[in-house]
C-alpha cells in the first residue's frame, strides 16, 4: 500500500507574487507510527533512531548523514520519539515513503541491547496546515524544547529574565521560520509569540544542556508531534496543540 498518496494540495492565504509565487501557508502529509506493545524511557529515542537509520545508511532522509558520515543539516522529516513511555515515529512528506517500507518489514527491533518481538503498529496518516496563521495558536513542548547554541547559552547565562525571555523568543521565530522552510513555505505575516517556559537540565550527545518545558502561543501553524530546534530527529522539542485543538494521536 502506498501511504504517500498524491501531492499535498497547496493551500495559498493570499494571492502573493514576487517572480514565482511564494507559499505562506502549505498542507504536509504526516505520518505517526506508535510501537503501542513496546514501554521505553525517553532516553531510548535515539537508540530507536540508530536501529532504522542502520537499515539503509544509503538513504539519508533516514538519518540526515552522508554516506562518509557528514552531517546534512536540514529539517528532518522523518523524527524517533519516546512520548508517554511509548516509541513513535513521525515522518512529513518524503520522509514516509523512505520509512514505511522498514517499519512494515521489522518483525523485531534491537533497541540496545534489548530486543522486541511485538512489532504491532498503530499507523495514523493525515494532512497538516504548516506556515503562516491568522490566528493565535496554543502549543506545549511534549519533550524538551534545545533552544540555545553556544553562542546564545553564553548570553542567555549572563542576561537579566527579560533578556532571557527575549533570547528565547528569537530562538523560537528562528526554529519556526527554519521548520517552514524546510516544507518550502514563506512566512509572510510577522509571527507574534508569548512563552510560559520552565528550564530543564537534560542530556544530549551525553552533554549536558538546557531544555525548557512549558507552552506558547504564536500565530503560525505546526503539524502536531513534529519537533523544533536542536535535536528533533531525536524527539527532542516535540510540540502538539493545547485546548480545543489538540489532537492526541497517542492515547
Amino acid at each position: 500500500m502506498d501511504f504517500c498518496g498524491k501531492k499535498g494540495r497547496v493551500v495559498l492565504k493570499l494571492p502573493y507574487y514576487v517572480g514565482e509565487q511564494i507559499l505562506m501557508t502549505k498542507k504536509v502529509r504526516i505520518m505517526t507510527a506508535a510501537y503501542k506493545n513496546i514501554e521505553l524511557s525517553g532516553a531510548d529515542a535515539k537508540n530507536v533512531r540508530g536501529f532504522f537509520a542502520d537499515l539503509d545508511r544509503t538513504d539519508s532522509i533516514l538519518h540526515n548523514h552522508t554516506e562518509e558520515g557528514a552531517d546534512i543539516y536540514r529539517y528532518p522529516k522523518i523524527q524517533y520519539k519516546v512520548l508517554h513511555g511509548t516509541p513513535m515515529i513521525v515522518a512529513a512528506e518524503e520522509g514516509i515513503r523512505s520509512i514505511h517500507p522498514h517499519l512494515m518489514e521489522q518483525t523485531s527491533l534491537r533497541i540496545g541491547s534489548r530486543v522486541y518481538s511485538d512489532t504491532a503498529l498503530d499507523i495514523h496518516l493525515s494532512e497538516r496546515p504548516v506556515g503562516d496563521s491568522r490566528e493565535v495558536k496554543s502549543y506545549r513542548f511534549l519533550t524538551p524544547w534545545l533552544a540555545l547554541n553556544q553562542k546564545n547559552y553564553q548570553q542567555y547565562r549572563k542576561a537579566s529574565e527579560e533578556e532571557k525571555e527575549a533570547i528565547l523568543t528569537r530562538a523560537l521565530i528562528g526554529n519556526l521560520l527554519s521548520l517552514c522552510k524546510g516544507f518550502q513555505v514563506t512566512v509572510e505575516r510577522r509571527l507574534e509569540v508569548t512563552l510560559d517556559l520552565d528550564s530543564k537540565k537534560v542530556l544530549y550527545e551525553r552533554n549536558p544542556m538546557e531544555g525548557f518545558t512549558g507552552r506558547f502561543k504564536v500565530n503560525c501553524c505546526i503539524p502536531n508531534l513534529l519537533g523544533i530546534g536542536k535535536g528533533t530527529a531525536r524527539g527532542f522539542g516535540t510540540v502538539s496543540l493545547t485546548g480545543d485543538e489538540e489532537k492526541d494521536e497517542i492515547n
